[in-house]
Order: C-alpha cells, then sequence, then structure tokens
C-alpha cells in the first residue's frame, strides 16, 4: 500500500447532529475544493459521560448521523477529495480525551477487582467497528483511531485489540495520533508495539515557533528546529510513515508563541497564522520521513467569543479568508 500524503484540513470538529447534512456544510466543501485540499479529514465526535466512564455511545445531540457522514463523503468524494474518517470521543463532564486514564487492571484488595481498561476497550471495540464498517461503506482512503489518548498508549495487548477489530472491517489506510508522539519513541523498542500494526502513525504538533510576536517565516523555521529534531529521532525509529494528525494556530498577535492556545489575549493577525503555516511546511517538507499534515481547523463549532472581539477579523484557527488560506493554495497547487 502506498503511503498517501496528505495536504489535509480537519473538517467538523464537534459538529452536532444535523449539521453535515446542511446546506453550510456542502459550502464549506466547495470552499475547502476552490482551495485545491486534497485530504479532509471528517470527525464524527463520540461521547463517554465522565472521564473515568467505561462505555462509550453516539449522543442524540452532539454525534452526526450515519447517514449525513455517508451525505457529506460523498460529497467530499465527488469534489475529488479523499476523506480520512476519525471518530473523536468526548466526555460530557468537560474533560479532554487527552486526560482519559485508569489504573491498570488489577486486584489489591482480595474480593474487590480493579477493572476499568477491559470494559473501556470493550466498549472502544464496537465504537471502532461501527465506524471502520461506515469508512468501508463510504469509501474513504484512510480511517483514524481516534486521537489525543496518550495515556492509552501503554495498553499495548488492548490496541493490538482494536487494531484486529479495525482490519476486520477496514481495508484502507489505518492510523492514529498522538500528542507530541515523538514522546513515546522508547516504546519503538518493542516490536511488538501497537504502533508498527497500524501503516502509520501521526502527532499533534502545536510547537511554538517563536518567542516573540511578527516572528518572520525563516525566523520561525530556524526556532522549530529543535522540534524537527525530536520527530526526525522518532520517525526514523518508527520506519513507517509519519504525518502530523493536527498542526494548527490561531490567527491571533502573537500566537506563534502558543500556537495551540485559543486565549491568547492579542489582536487580529492573520499573517502570523499564515507565517506558521508557512513556516512548518518549510521546516518539515524538506524531511524525507515526513508525509504532511491536517491543519486545525476548518470551521469552528464550538462558539468562542474572544474569536470574534475583533472587527478586523476571526482570530481563530480557521482559515477561511485569510492569508492562511493563500499559503494552503500554494501549497497544493506545488
Amino acid at each position: 500500500m502506498d503511503a498517501p500524503f496528505f495536504k489535509g484540513m480537519t473538517f467538523g470538529f464537534y459538529a452536532r447532529n444535523g449539521y453535515y447534512s446542511s446546506p453550510q456544510a456542502r459550502l464549506e466543501v466547495d470552499r475547502m475544493a476552490a482551495l485545491g485540499i486534497e485530504w479532509v479529514c471528517v470527525v464524527a465526535i463520540t461521547m463517554q459521560d465522565a472521564m473515568m466512564s467505561t462505555r462509550q455511545y453516539r449522543d442524540f445531540e452532539i454525534t452526526p448521523a450515519d447517514d449525513e457522514l455517508r451525505d457529506i463523503i460523498d460529497y467530499l468524494h465527488e469534489k475529488g477529495i479523499k476523506v480520512m474518517l476519525r471518530p473523536m470521543l468526548e466526555c460530557w463532564d468537560g474533560t479532554q480525551r487527552c486526560h482519559i486514564n485508569f489504573p491498570d487492571d488489577n486486584t489489591i484488595i482480595p474480593g474487590k477487582p480493579i477493572n476499568y481498561w477491559t470494559p473501556w476497550f470493550d466498549s472502544f471495540i464496537h465504537l471502532t467497528r461501527h465506524y471502520g464498517r461506515l469508512a468501508t461503506r463510504a469509501n474513504c482512503e484512510a480511517f483514524c483511531l481516534d486521537s489525543e489518548l496518550n495515556y492509552t498508549v501503554r495498553q499495548n495487548a488492548h490496541w493490538h485489540r482494536v487494531v484486529a477489530a479495525a482490519r476486520e472491517v477496514f481495508g484502507g489506510h489505518l492510523t492514529t495520533s498522538m500528542i507530541n508522539t515523538y514522546q513515546f519513541a522508547d516504546r519503538l523498542a518493542d516490536p511488538n508495539h501497537w504502533f508498527y500494526a497500524l501503516d502509520s502513525v501521526g502527532s499533534s504538533m502545536y510547537s511554538p515557533a517563536a518567542s516573540k510576536p511578527k516572528a518572520t517565516i525563516a525566523e520561525m523555521v530556524e526556532f522549530l528546529q529543535p522540534v524537527v529534531a525530536k520527530y526526525r529521532a522518532f520517525a526514523e525509529a518508527y520506519g513507517k510513515p509519519f504525518y502530523f494528525g493536527e498542526t494548527g494556530c490561531c490567527a491571533t498577535a502573537g500566537a506563534g508563541k502558543l500556537p495551540y492556545f485559543w486565549n491568547n489575549g492579542g489582536g487580529y493577525d492573520g499573517q502570523e497564522q499564515a507565517n506558521y503555516l508557512e513556516a512548518s511546511i518549510q521546516a518539515f517538507g524538506a524531511e524525507p520521513w515526513w508525509k504532511g499534515l491536517f491543519w486545525w481547523k476548518w470551521d469552528e463549532q464550538n462558539d468562542r467569543p474572544q474569536f470574534r472581539d475583533d472587527p478586523a477579523g476571526d482570530k481563530g484557527f480557521t482559515i477561511h479568508g485569510k492569508p492562511a488560506a493563500d499559503v494552503f493554495r500554494q501549497w497544493c497547487r506545488g
């Protein structure tokens, strides 16, 4: 299987039930197609009640219906865009999926077994089979086993169960993505680590690219070099395709110092966002192991009023109508 190169965009994070079947969703696809975007990661939010809950489920308010997922994936394909389907787990109590963690299954007090991971992964396998089958029926080119579940990575045997379940129902490119995946480099010494059972591994990359506002592209590229080195060491040890499952930066003055943050406090600065994207492409594009990125994100489904408090422009992660859109257009043409 040839490794894809992702010039991609994340679409529909926290899209509520009904969004993907709306005229607005199709308009957003048209806009992405006009930029020449080659890949779109379609997100379907699934839920669990709290960080320590062991059962995941589709929610009637939050989770997109399967038929609207099929419709929007078909429309993306009509526009010549390849699709990665990614279910993404969230918690009703407000904690993020990256916080999900349990004590290892064990028995310390006789008669009182600690049993969290096994039922959690049992439920996750049901979720994976469901969306893996949907990805197959919709002819998705790639399927992602959620993302940023960092505390789960050590559960090697359970993840092998998940990968096996996904392979039973989906024959395309199978992947996942974690936060700063290079931190798991030591685990690659185990030839049976579950990362090797995948076709690729991604990383969320929101590393600072500047120590001051209004840094130039060249300054950002130079600032990113130590980060490039960390990812290079991981990717070369992994020996399989590696990409950024998420990377992004707000269009806010000074956001290059904290690209992952949504409350930087400055005014609108679309050029800072564009510089961050261009610097990321230049810094990592020179590396033969790097297989592209999915920008975070195309549309904003979580209303953050601070993104709209400057009449000069939207200060969020989105790029439509901002200088970063031109950077993406040129990259996709290259």
